[in-house]
């Protein structure tokens, strides 16, 4: 799942929610309302951890996050639930913009940072959990989704499930610099259930 093409034709192909998640994306028109800003699907649906109530994520790089926010207001304001707020770098974060709509029955998080798509930290936490639930399969699904049901963020969820100590956000970052064969071999010692 690297491109936004790769993950449209994984959505389409995938359960149920996600080829729902598909087809909302298709008809809404956000995709290619937002081309300029290499829109991205991410988040828990395309990998497959969603539950009732989770929101399809959009992350955008936009050079410029105020002609962005500008566009934005053009394009989707007239949308069921539009919001959209700005934030700054503090904890570390780049500033950015977040964007709240409604397309049928998804809610829809637009999120847009100067930095390229594939620095974001969205992104970034999206790859390793999906190697992560690449190796443990279903019974990985199945346990984070549980811990999600009972409130848990997601990577607070996989922190615990590593055992992993500290700020999870910051400790998926971590861990995504690995290598695949470092990160499987770690995670087969440390994840606290039976998996395989």
């Amino acid at each position: 799942m690297i491109t936004t093409a790769d993950v449209m034709a994984h959505l389409a192909s995938g359960n149920e929610r996600q080829q729902d998640a598909y087809h909302t994306l298709q008809g809404s028109g956000l995709l290619q309302r937002l081309a300029a800003h290499q829109p991205y699907p991410a988040g828990t649906v395309p990998i497959d951890i969603d539950i009732p109530g989770s929101d399809l994520d959009l992350l955008c790089e936009a050079a410029d996050l105020v002609a962005f926010e500008t566009l934005v207001h053009s394009e989707l304001g007239g949308m069921q639930g539009f919001q959209c707020k700005r934030g700054d770098d503090r904890a570390g974060q780049h500033p950015y913009v977040t964007c709240c709509v409604k397309v049928g029955n998804w809610p829809v998080e637009i999120f847009a940072q100067t930095t390229p798509v594939i620095r974001q930290n969205a992104y970034v936490h999206m790859l390793v959990e999906w190697e992560l639930l690449q190796l443990w399969g279903a019974a990985g699904h199945d346990k984070i989704r549980k811990l999600k049901l009972k409130g848990w963020k997601t990577e607070p969820a996989f922190a615990f499930v590593l055992g992993i100590q500290g700020n999870p956000y910051e400790e998926m970052l971590r861990l995504a610099t690995w290598n695949r064969d470092e990160l499987r071999s770690w995670a087969r010692l440390n994840t606290s259930f039976q998996f395989e």
